[in-house]
Order: structure tokens, then sequence, then C-alpha cells
């Protein structure tokens, strides 16, 4: 079922198609998965009433963008930074995603 939703999402999420790389699981505990989709990027997902998704792309600055789905895979939020950021920092934790300023990074 892990590899049904990760194939799903790649077809969902269209800024996976321009990262070219072989996705390999890295992490899964209990509903939350963590893959590394390549060298730079992360995928997560959490499965519960929802199903959350935070892709992180580093280049090198890390940002990441967060989309929440249905169970049948329909988008219904594009959740922001509750804080401006020019590169927003997200993760999951606890069945929430959790978000991060990441713009103090040393040039």
């Amino acid at each position: 079922m892990r590899y049904l939703f990760l194939s799903i999402a790649m077809t969902l999420i269209p800024d996976l198609f321009q990262l070219k790389g072989h996705p390999e699981v890295v992490e899964t505990v209990g509903p939350y998965t963590r893959v590394q989709v390549t060298d730079s990027a992360t995928l997560e997902v959490y499965e519960s009433d929802s199903i959350l998704v935070v892709l992180t792309v580093c280049a090198p600055q890390c940002s990441s963008c967060a989309r929440v789905y249905n169970k049948e895979w329909q988008l219904i939020a594009t959740p922001q930074s509750p804080t401006p950021s020019i590169f927003p920092l997200a993760s999951i934790q606890d069945g929430r995603i959790v978000w991060k300023d990441n713009d103090n990074w040393e040039y």
C-alpha cells in the first residue's frame, strides 16, 4: 500500500517529475513515511483521515511545500508557513505540519 500511495503522490505532485533519482523509503513509523527522492529532495507522507505530504528540496538552501489530500487523493489544502519566509522549511511531526523559517542562511 505504501508504494501505491508513493506512486500516486509522485503523479499528483508535478514538482517530483523534474527531479531525477531513484526514490528510497528511509523511514516508516506507523502512518508516517519519509522517502529520499534524490540526493537533495525528500518526501514526507502522513496518513490519517487525510494525507499530509511535504516535499523538501535543497539546492543548497532547503525549502518545502506542503499539501493535504483526502483519501481519494484529491487536493484539499495547500498549507503555507504561518510567518512570511523566502525559504519556508516544513516537516511532519506527530501528524501535523511544523514550519520553520529557513531564511537565516549564510551565503
